[in-house]
């Protein structure tokens, strides 16, 4: 029985594409990495197409080895191409076949909020840790794409800032660092912006998601009609840099007590 997971899907299908739209994924990834506190063995939670821990610190890099971890066969495809000496493993973060206290430190850049079961999910990342290991997580919360609430376009529910760091408190991590910002992205069009949705693979409702949808003030796009009264609605939101589309952005810097 072959079982298809609906966010790996997008995910996979996003692959070849992902590197022309992971804007704000790179600028996430450089704020996780400034901290420049990940050694020895370590753990990428939802990969992606790979991270180059080398920029951890070029001089000193005290990274021994990577172990990718994703959904997606596509993306761990371009891991291997990539960044040939990192080991692959295509799993869910709520269930990890990894043993107890194997690494060093643990890195997850904007994936959680695609996760059903947090607590799991951290309670999972807790268990392959070592104790006093060094957990970097960054994931989009609540109040994020209020440009297309704007539009009457749908978009995900993310977790509010409260609860997130709630989860971690109950799971006895040490918080070093919570941080809320927020990251603003600028398209030239609205179909560039929603290309840069919809190219990283997070166009992807649960199940619960859908069927509990807003139908009120939502956009139904019938024909070119729709859509040219769509872009002109986008083009009174748009600043002198561009059209806004606004994440807020949880980095949490978590340690195995």
């Amino acid at each position: 029985m072959t079982f298809k997971n609906p966010v790996a899907e997008k995910f996979s299908q996003a692959a070849k594409c992902y590197k022309q739209h992971d804007v704000l994924q790179r600028r996430t990834a450089e704020k996780l990495l400034t901290h420049q506190i990940l050694s020895g063995d370590i753990v990428d939670i939802g990969c992606g197409p790979g991270t180059d821990f080398t920029l951890v610190n070029p001089q000193q890099n005290q990274i021994k080895q990577v172990m990718a971890v994703d959904l997606s066969l596509e993306m761990l495809a371009m891991v291997k191409q990539d960044f040939p000496d990192y080991h692959t493993l295509c799993a869910d973060a709520a269930a990890l076949p990894l043993s107890a206290n194997q690494f060093n430190g643990l890195y997850s850049n904007l994936v959680l909020q695609w996760c059903e079961d947090l607590p799991a999910v951290l309670s999972e990342f807790y268990r392959i840790l070592k104790p006093g290991a060094h957990c970097l997580i960054s994931i989009v919360s609540a109040g994020s794409l209020p440009e297309l609430s704007k539009l009457g376009l749908g978009h995900n529910d993310f977790s509010h800032f409260d609860d997130i760091v709630a989860q971690a408190n109950k799971h006895h991590w040490q918080i070093e660092n919570a941080e809320h910002c927020s990251e603003s992205l600028y398209f030239t069009d609205l179909r560039t912006l929603l290309y840069s949705i919809k190219g990283v693979g997070a166009s992807v409702k649960s199940h619960q998601q859908t069927q509990s949808k807003e139908k009120q003030g939502s956009v139904s796009l019938r024909g070119r009609q729709d859509w040219l009264a769509l872009t002109e609605k986008a083009e009174s939101l748009r600043v002198e840099q561009g059209i806004p589309l606004t994440y807020q952005i949880i980095y949490l810097h978590l340690i195995k007590k």
